[in-house]
């Protein structure tokens, strides 16, 4: 995942977050913002109760690369807020995979605002 498209200020963090525009399942809850460029941005985020610092990074890590080897399943004027829950650290790989993928394509299939 390029720089470019990562969420970096807090401050962006909390308005997507507060917007609650988005959809959720069992593993991951993902809120989205439409943004003026065409380009698709990312935030990752979890609270500490999921492991230590290893487990975290690890676990971004994935998801960085789930989202690198699909780049058709969200839209590029998006920006997206990531936040990964405990039960996600119970899957391998592929079901993480899986269970991010489908979250997308919900989102994707809905009406754009």
């Amino acid at each position: 995942m390029k720089k470019q498209n990562i969420v970096k200020k807090s401050k962006d963090y909390d308005r997507i977050i507060k917007k609650k525009q988005g959809l959720k399942n069992k593993y991951f809850i993902i809120n989205k913002e439409p943004n003026k460029e065409n380009i698709p941005k990312f935030g990752i985020t979890f609270t500490k109760n999921i492991g230590n610092a290893v487990t975290r990074n690890k676990l971004k890590r994935r998801i960085k690369s789930i989202i690198d080897n699909n780049k058709n399943i969200y839209n590029h004027n998006q920006t997206y807020i990531i936040i990964a829950k405990k039960t996600a650290l119970d899957l391998k790989y592929q079901e993480l995979e899986k269970e991010l993928v489908k979250l997308f394509l919900k989102i994707k299939g809905e009406k754009n605002d």
